[in-house]
């Protein structure tokens, strides 16, 4: 899951699990499947990753449900 990984590490997204109002709002940030972030920064209940040239914060409980290997 992508809260449990080291700031500065890169990933890959596997999967998005929850509601489809989850997976539109983080495909709308351009994190989809298949996708390589970069953890940037932690922020106590945020995270901000690095998705292509843009830097993007998002909640920890939505980070949980991401995938990432």
């Amino acid at each position: 899951m992508l809260e449990k990984v080291e700031v500065g590490k890169k990933v890959k997204v596997l999967d998005i699990e929850g509601k489809e109002d989850s997976l539109r709002k983080l495909q709308a940030m351009g994190i989809r499947k298949g996708k390589v972030l970069e953890v940037v920064q932690k922020l106590g209940r945020s995270i901000v990753v690095k998705v292509d040239h843009s830097k993007i914060a998002i909640s920890k409980s939505l980070a949980q449900k991401i995938k990432v290997q």
